[in-house]
């Protein structure tokens, strides 16, 4: 057989494999959700709170006599009923936000993981908490915020990218350079922030009695353990921001066709009617809905859909990494003020929004 006819096979081959996984996801994801549709929406979101905090509640409680030696040395004693209620409230609308956004169970596995990230890399890195403990908690906020997704939430569509992108997302050179690049950039992130004064000043400052910063002085014999520690995060990072955009069809459909066209007719309409009043309320609302039109074309609407999914799921990272950051370290390690939790979150979030942009850099290229 000759080489062409050998790659002209190869292809069909390929294509008819793509194409029968496809189905197969497509059948599996419409079993789940027809399953899941006979739950009531607000049900299902009110099941997915409160098993979350129940299970986080539980695990924590079960695990005690790993986690309160090293964690009970460094936490805040919460005597007050409304300190307690805030860091649930909080919780609550980590989950709540998350079920709003539409994420699935993978989307809230990498986003909880990122967001807190900060929180036990510092309990890790500064107050020499045992890899035991940080570990087993660290788990214990993945199972409880994500398998409430998992039972309650079908798969996104965001989740399986159509088969035009397949191929890209599953290149491997692609993966370990997209995985390499965000490690990199949080990585830099964290050292730059140690070689300069200003983060080991806040550290001084605003975390009282911390017991070890040997790491803000380890130099640049510190950064490739760094970069090492943080590659799950960089797989997470590429896995919430660049699969789930790049993984998106920019070819309109028919249905969202005609949307925009009767939209558009909808405009005339109302243009028509405010000529027609003359100078009435009516005109008035016909320019301002106008305006409003037009200045969302010229700005969001003007996006492809995949950089509009990157875009938004970049300030989503980046305002839960600073926001959780915030909470979890000022509410919960003894000696922190909010001051000092925003610097340190701040870092991360800078990262996330570097990273994001060099994702939008790479998704520009045609092809991608």
């Amino acid at each position: 057989m000759s080489p062409r006819k050998k790659d002209l096979l190869s292809a069909v081959a390929a294509a008819a494999e793509s194409s029968a996984d496809t189905a197969k996801t497509s059948a599996h994801q419409l079993h789940e959700k027809t399953r899941l549709e006979r739950i009531p929406p607000a049900v299902r979101f009110a099941l997915a709170v409160f098993s979350s905090l129940v299970l986080s509640s539980t695990l924590f409680t079960l695990t005690t006599g790993i986690t309160l030696g090293d964690l009970g040395r460094v936490s805040k004693h919460l005597e007050t009923w409304w300190e307690v209620g805030g860091l649930m409230a909080w919780k609550a609308v980590e989950v709540g936000l998350a079920w709003v956004l539409g994420y699935d169970a993978r989307d809230v596995l990498t986003l909880t993981l990122l967001t807190h990230l900060p929180t036990y890399t510092l309990l890790s890195t500064f107050y020499t908490v045992r890899p035991t403990t940080t570990i087993t908690s660290y788990l214990i906020t993945l199972i409880s915020t994500t398998l409430p997704f998992y039972l309650l939430r079908p798969s996104s569509s965001l989740s399986s990218p159509g088969p035009k992108n397949r191929s890209i997302l599953q290149d491997r050179p692609t993966t370990i350079y997209t995985t390499v690049a965000a490690t990199a950039i949080f990585a830099v992130a964290l050292y730059t922030s140690y070689a300069t004064p200003w983060l080991p000043r806040l550290l001084v400052v605003h975390f009282a009695n911390l017991p070890d910063i040997s790491a803000v002085h380890a130099g640049p014999a510190g950064l490739p353990g760094l970069f090492l520690g943080l590659l799950p995060a960089g797989a997470a990072v590429r896995d919430f921001l660049f699969v789930s955009s790049a993984g998106v069809d920019d070819e309109v459909t028919s249905e969202e066709k005609k949307k925009k066209k009767k939209q558009n007719g909808g405009e005339g309409e109302s243009e028509g009617e405010g000529e027609s009043k003359g100078e009435g309320e009516g005109e008035g609302e016909g320019e301002g809905k106008s305006f409003l039109c037009a200045l969302y074309q010229k700005t969001w609407g003007s996006l492809t859909r995949k950089t509009q999914v990157l875009v938004s799921r970049t300030v989503v990272l980046a305002g839960l990494l600073l926001g959780n950051t915030v909470v979890q370290v000022a509410g919960t390690v003894n000696g922190v003020d909010v001051t000092g939790a925003a610097a340190w979150g701040s870092v991360w979030a800078a990262a996330a929004v570097v990273t994001g942009a060099l994702f939008g850099w790479v998704e520009a290229v045609d092809g991608v």
